[in-house]
């Protein structure tokens, strides 16, 4: 599997969560991505499992809080390489 970017990686998140790209930055907080609620949790989990067969544990989901740790946990699986 390839590895993609931050930026591509911060696009992939605008699209699932149906957020515009400007929206999301590394910083930004969770309660302000509106559709980051338990369907975009879903679809979250589905598109990680699909995209890249990455399951989420539970407790990871409630320890994200800001986009940053989604994007460090994409790291953390070797998704999204080091710039």
């Amino acid at each position: 599997m390839d590895q993609i970017t931050v930026e591509q990686a911060l696009s992939m998140l605008a699209e699932i969560f149906e957020e515009p790209e400007e929206n999301l930055q590394i910083n930004t907080p969770r309660d302000d991505v509106i559709g980051w609620d338990s369907l975009g949790v879903l679809t979250l989990m589905a598109e990680f499992d699909e995209r890249f067969n990455i399951t989420i544990p539970s407790e990871d989901l409630e320890s994200f809080l800001v986009i940053e740790d989604l994007i460090n946990f994409l790291k953390k699986n070797g998704v999204v390489g080091e710039e």
